[in-house]
């Protein structure tokens, strides 16, 4: 694990995540929303929350092609999605500790690979739910709602360390050079 975590802080610079921002936008801007089109009604997964009769009630407004396809793009794209979302936030994570020099536990990068983890297995749910309709499994269906808004959640959490970590580096920052000066 300690060999990972160097990899990342010696690779992660400025103009790889860059880069990395630039492929991100395709996935949300094009990728998803031509994959995962799931007509007026929209994705599950963009939901902060749902339960098991807002799920069946979004599940039977898709209709059997958008079923097929919402499975199609949760086998395909979203799967690399999570992968792809959680290296870069975990890479700004990296590079934020790396050029404030904050003395954070440096394994906090990982933390975005926790909401992957939420991510895929709310996948691997959805896509298990939309292949059995119109057999329903509440539990499931519950499960996949909260699984869903732990997602979320994780994400504005890794979005509170990030700010956290820049406005604590800043200052350490404006705190040293204060010093230095005096």
């Amino acid at each position: 694990m300690e060999n990972i975590v160097i990899w990342f802080f010696r690779v992660t610079n400025i103009r790889l995540i860059i880069g990395m921002c630039a492929v991100y936008l395709i996935f949300p801007l094009y990728l998803l929303p031509n994959i995962i089109n799931a007509g007026s009604i929209g994705p599950l997964d963009l939901l902060f929350w749902y339960n098991q009769d807002t799920l069946y009630q979004m599940l039977t407004g898709y209709g059997e092609a958008i079923r097929g396809r919402y499975i199609i793009g949760l086998l395909t794209v979203d799967l690399a999605y999570p992968i792809f979302y959680g290296t870069l936030l975990t890479m700004i994570l990296a590079l934020i500790i790396k050029n404030f020099s904050i003395p954070f536990p440096k394994k906090i990068i990982f933390l975005p690979y926790v909401v992957v983890l939420f991510d895929l297995t709310e996948n691997s749910m959805l896509i298990f739910l939309l292949s059995t309709y119109p057999t329903k499994h509440s539990v499931i269906a519950d499960t996949a709602g909260f699984v869903t808004a732990t997602k979320w959640s994780g994400f504005a959490i890794i979005t509170m360390i990030l700010i956290y970590l820049v406005v604590y580096g800043i200052r350490s920052r404006q705190s040293k050079a204060t010093n230095n000066t005096h």
